[in-house]
């Protein structure tokens, strides 16, 4: 069940990103979103400095394993960042291996997910014509269907806040996303 989910985010950061109707095919219209029930609730882990097992804090950039993005804030931090009050944690229950890589923090009247997945300067160019250039995050960052995408090095850093108006879900998902770049 696990490695369906870590499918199913995948499958879904893939047409968030470039657009695609749920049987792979691309296309030029609207993106799918999903709601989902991920994984039990679990307890928050510290972050660590480095994003991978190895204790490199660079590695990401280049190549190597996707970190547990549920290590990389801690519950307060989550509190701290968002205004919410965490009320459950979904892990993907993946490992480094992994294509895409997420956590989800369950939130009163909101929530927070951070997805991880591999990606190349090219592939993170191929946007949906909805989508807005957001300045000063990462390398390259837009914002779409309340999604920001992120570009760092070879890592792309999608987070979804969910829980205020458009204007301070983007607001947030900035200050994560500029929390977890160092992180990765």
């Amino acid at each position: 069940m696990k490695h369906r989910s870590v499918t199913l985010a995948a499958l879904v950061a893939v047409c968030l990103t470039a657009g695609c109707d749920l049987t792979g095919s691309a296309t030029a219209g609207d993106s799918p979103t999903a709601d989902a029930t991920l994984a039990p609730p679990a307890e928050a882990a510290s972050p660590t400095p480095a994003g991978t097992a190895d204790g490199d804090p660079g590695a990401m950039r280049g190549a190597g394993g996707l970190p547990d993005p549920c290590t990389l804030l801690t519950e307060s931090e989550v509190v701290d960042l968002t205004g919410r009050e965490v009320t459950r944690n979904d892990e993907d229950g993946g490992d480094a291996g992994d294509v895409t890589r997420f956590c989800q923090w369950q939130q009163d009247h909101g929530q927070l997910t951070i997805f991880l997945s591999r990606t190349t300067a090219a592939d993170f160019d191929v946007t949906v014509a909805a989508a807005r250039p957001v300045d000063g995050v990462g390398e390259k960052a837009y914002w779409h269907s309340g999604h920001l995408y992120v570009l760092h090095g070879a890592l792309q850093i999608d987070v979804y806040s969910r829980g205020g108006s458009d204007a301070q879900n983007l607001a947030d998902a900035e200050q994560v996303a500029k929390v977890v770049i160092p992180r990765v």
